[in-house]
């Protein structure tokens, strides 16, 4: 009997995959099952240090790992047998319609060791191809891609050839799928063995700084240009692949799951074997779904556009056509045959068949309703409502009898001002669409949080006489970004206060000044009014000095206590200069004990920023630290820090810290910001990966370069105030938060 060598050896796989979970789920620990649409080998080798990630993080649980073809994704789902399921984006859209799966997590991919969370696809042609210009020009000329179902390999190219007007299926002269090598797609472009062809962005600038291709010898069909996005493309740029969950993961293990993927570090071996630099909110899917929804996929493969039923049925419509004009004949002969009866009958029959198709047509429209996973809400113009979906039942917890013939203000959690509901009238009723975030309550007293939309219906007259209002609910969304953001603002605390117990010395000398001086001038008070042998005016300098130290010790004391109190991140308006010159005060003591020369160079008109005061200041003192500390065993050269601030465009505030240090090795270069990684001996490794942090949330970037003669630089750059965040958007930070 002849022995399956491959059967075996997936067997063998399987067995080993499944033995975790079964000694795991022995053992008492619930076991977590992620799918992942890969051959067995594949999926173990990348996705397998992700799961063990997650084994450490979330010791309650055992997660294990389960690789399964497109059919068995189906079969496994419908089961039940999944908790949470990592796919692209395309067939994402299909398992969420099939199966009712939710994105928790977005993927931040590589490409050319830049993390991004988008993708997109190029067309390609050779350079010297004159008859080949643009997408439409490709009508009647051979195409390669990777495979029919590939959504970066195939269909985001499917869609810009439709847009061109061009069929794959129809109008090229040869199709063809070559499977996942998109490197010799390329080559057989530029062989000219195909006209045309299809790969991910990206890959083109490796193949070119590889040296296997020239940038010359190709062109790129419907170029396109995204801000942030630096790779050839043609198409939009849609999101990364994504870990969702099922119904069968619970809120809480959502939620768990969600917070450990946020916080894993691009350095972690779990990435780097992933090859991706960390995970993210899930990302706006809008785009994938225009996509399907273009094209006729998924669960949009039942509608039909009007081109596409005259394309389909042109010849039978024209017949069809023809019989009804034959059938009129007829009936107008008839007609004039008589009058009386066959006019009668025909209204009846007219007026039954409108009804019907209301009938029909209200059908439809109920059941669209009734079935869709976003709430809904009609209200009359006054705003009582009239009518609430299931969905809104089982997000709310309020029956539709409880709801309906009730204004929806029993749904209010406090959480919104008059002003916001003030807003949303004053547009409604204007005839505009009102779109914003709304956290309400629960029947059972939580919150819910729901991006909802609020549309004016109007009669035939244009008058308003109802509202509809849609919602989707992304409490759960919501609520693991506000607990990641707690967890790096908690980091963040403890940074500071561990950053000034090691300042300790330091100030208590510089405070120890004006006490020492406080003393001094009292005693010399004492001992003057105790002889009888003094004067007036010498006393009342010496009070007034001692009121002057009292004032200078007492600043520094409520500098330090609002540099390491405890509270809420607060964004106010903010000068730079002024950040820059407290956070310098407060280094200014260690500098002068270890006999650096702290400079400013500060800009003038700058600018005002949007930002936390408090935050930015520890990033400055920060990066001051570091500088002192990589100066403190320079003896041979002049040990000088200086901090400048400038803008260029009006656009930006830049803030950077220069020194002489020792500067930067080139292997540490590449590390300097990641968690755990410092150059120090007794260092931690997360003040320089805190302070990155805190940078990108306030929406700029921190760099690191060294200098041409000695030291390095570190640069940060913020975003200037722009007027929305001055009216209004704390406001609405606060609610959201």
């Amino acid at each position: 009997m002849r022995i399956n060598k491959g059967a075996v050896m997936a067997t063998g796989l399987a067995v080993a995959l499944l033995l975790p979970a079964l000694l795991s789920s022995a053992g008492g620990i619930p076991t977590v099952t992620v799918g992942v649409p890969a051959p067995a080998g594949e999926a173990a080798a990348r996705w397998r240090p992700t799961v063990d990630y997650l084994n450490e993080e979330l010791p309650g649980y055992r997660f294990r790992l389960r690789a399964l073809a497109a059919a068995d994704m189906e079969r496994a789902l419908a089961a039940g047998e999944l908790d949470f399921v990592l796919t692209d984006p395309g067939r994402y859209v299909e398992l969420e319609a099939a199966h009712g799966i939710s994105r928790i997590a977005t993927l931040v991919g590589l490409l050319e060791q830049r993390p991004v969370s988008l993708q997109a696809a190029v067309i390609i042609t050779r350079a010297d191809r004159h008859d080949i210009r643009t997408l439409a020009d490709l009508r009647g000329h051979s195409f390669r891609a990777v495979a029919r179902e590939a959504f970066a390999g195939f269909r985001m190219a499917w869609r810009e050839l439709a847009g061109a007007g061009i069929d794959p299926f129809r109008d090229l002269s040869r199709l063809e799928f070559t499977g996942p090598d998109e490197a010799a797609i390329v080559q057989a472009v530029l062989d000219g063995a195909v006209d045309a062809g299809t790969v991910r962005a990206g890959l083109l600038e490796r193949l070119i700084r590889n040296g296997r291709v020239r940038r010359s010898e190709l062109r790129v069909l419907g170029a396109r240009h995204h801000d942030g996005f630096p790779y050839l493309h043609s198409t939009p740029l849609y999101p990364q692949w994504s870990l969702a969950r099922t119904a069968r993961a619970g809120d809480a293990l959502a939620a768990e799951v969600a917070v450990a993927l946020l916080a894993l570090p691009a350095s972690h071996p779990a990435a780097l074997q992933g090859d991706y630099a960390g995970w993210t909110a899930p990302r706006d899917d809008s785009a994938v779904h225009a996509l399907f929804r273009d094209l006729r996929l998924g669960p949009y493969a039942g509608l039909y556009s009007l081109e596409a039923v005259v394309s389909a049925y042109g010849p039978w419509m024209a017949a069809l056509g023809g019989a009804l004009l034959a059938l009129l004949g007829v009936a107008l002969h008839m007609f004039r045959l008589n009058r009386g009866l066959k006019g009668s009958k025909r209204e009846l029959e007219r007026e039954v068949n409108e009804r019907r198709r209301v009938q029909d047509e209200l059908v439809k429209l109920s059941s669209a309703l009734e079935q869709t996973a976003d709430t809904v809400i009609i209200t009359n113009r006054a705003g009582i409502i009239e009518y609430v979906n299931p969905a809104f039942e089982a997000v709310t917890g309020y029956s539709a009898r409880e709801a309906i013939g009730r204004r929806p203000r029993f749904l209010k959690s406090g959480e919104h001002d008059d002003e916001f509901f003030q807003d949303m009238w004053r547009t409604i009723l204007a005839g505009e669409v009102f779109h914003d975030l709304f956290i309400n309550r629960r029947k059972d007293g939580s919150l819910v949080y729901e991006e909802k939309t609020i549309t004016p219906l109007k009669n035939g007259d244009g008058e308003i006489v109802n509202f509809i209002a849609t919602g989707k609910d992304v409490t759960e969304k919501r609520l693991a970004e506000q607990n990641s953001r707690q967890h790096q603002d908690y980091l963040a605390h403890v940074s500071r206060v561990s950053m000034m117990g090691e300042m300790a010395s330091s100030i208590a000398h510089e405070l120890n000044q004006p006490l020492a001086a406080i003393t001094n001038y009292a005693q010399g008070c004492v001992r003057r009014l105790s002889s009888n042998d003094y004067r007036v005016g010498e006393i009342i300098a010496a009070l007034q000095n001692i009121s002057q130290q009292s004032k200078r010790s007492g600043e520094i004391i409520r500098r330090l206590r609002s540099f390491v109190a405890k509270g809420e991140p607060k964004r106010t308006r903010a000068d730079i200069n002024e950040i820059v010159q407290n956070a310098a005060s407060l280094a200014y003591f260690e500098a002068r004990k270890k006999g650096i020369i702290l400079r400013l160079n500060l800009g003038e008109n700058l600018p005002p920023v949007h930002a936390d005061v408090i935050q930015i200041e520890q990033v400055i003192l920060n990066l001051v630290r570091n500088a002192i500390e990589a100066m403190a065993k320079n003896l041979w050269n002049k040990r000088e820090l200086r901090i400048h601030t400038w803008s260029l465009d009006q656009r930006t505030v830049e803030v950077a810290v220069w020194d002489t240090g020792h500067g930067l090795l080139p292997e540490d270069q590449k590390r300097v910001f990641d968690a755990f990684f410092t150059t120090k001996r007794d260092g931690m490794g997360m003040g320089l990966s805190i302070s990155r942090s805190i940078i990108e949330a306030h929406g700029g970037t921190l760099t690191a370069t060294n200098n041409q003669d000695q030291g390095a630089t570190f640069k940060f750059s913020l975003p200037v105030l722009q007027e929305e965040d001055e009216v209004g958007t704390a406001a609405r930070m606060s609610h959201a938060s």
